[in-house]
């Protein structure tokens, strides 16, 4: 049973991201309007998102020296680590502090889902990647009605069954899919004229956030290399 209170503001957010979306495209500047879109989602995960957590664009990181490629949306916490930023927006993310790594399209289409394919890759091969939730996301889609979103991406991704490059995808309008494991099933939540495959995809951002355990790290791995330490005695 939900609560019609928080249901009704968030939908009245979905309904105004989609709308601030839609405005972008009258924008004549592509990067521009995918900056807007990214703010557009950005709106609606940020209120809900539990203490301690917030969002970025830019790269991630390893301690092996490693990085990802441009990342649209990064969910993370400095109480882990602290980003290097750049602005209140832009930084490099430890992955120890990354929790969510999110591409944001305007319109999905087949070279979109395959770009995105390539730049999760970026992602999945830093040491503990494990622990980030790769999830594509998108405003529109150039498919027909009566075709699947995941079969396309099935296409692209040759784990997409097993171990897939984005565990979650989510087309507005066209539902919200996640890969669960150990069954190795995806999940399929239908869309709704209340754009109820948001409304459960947030929820399932923040519901994964307040029960996932922090992951250790250490600050000292980013900034200390690797030397024989000098151990002196105390004075007799």
């Amino acid at each position: 049973m939900s609560n019609e209170i928080f249901r009704t503001r968030v939908i009245n957010t979905i309904k105004g991201a989609i709308q601030e979306a839609q405005d972008a495209s009258q924008i004549d500047h592509p990067g521009l309007v995918g900056r807007v879109r990214e703010l557009a989602l950005e709106h609606l995960i940020v209120p809900m998102l539990p203490t301690g957590f917030e969002v970025g664009t830019g790269k991630l990181v390893d301690n092996q020296g490693n990085q990802s490629a441009e990342t649209d949306l990064v969910i993370y916490n400095r109480a882990v680590l602290p980003p290097i930023m750049h602005s209140s927006r832009d930084g490099v993310f430890p992955v120890e502090s990354t929790f969510y790594a999110i591409e944001v399209k305007s319109r999905i289409t087949a070279a979109e889902v395959q770009d995105s394919i390539q730049k999760g890759r970026s992602i999945t091969t830093l040491s503990f990647q494990s622990r980030i939730t790769l999830m594509l996301f998108a405003f529109e889609s150039d498919l027909s009605e009566s075709s699947s979103e995941l079969e396309r991406y099935a296409r692209y991704d040759t784990n997409w069954s097993s171990d897939p490059v984005f565990h979650v995808i989510c087309v507005v309008g066209r539902g919200y899919w996640y890969h669960e494991s150990p069954s190795n099933d995806w999940i399929f939540h239908q869309p709704s004229e209340d754009h109820d495959e948001v409304i459960d995809l947030i929820s399932g951002i923040v519901n994964s956030l307040v029960s996932r355990p922090v992951p250790l790290a250490t600050l000292g791995s980013y900034l200390m290399l690797e030397r024989t330490a000098v151990r002196i005695p105390p004075p007799p």
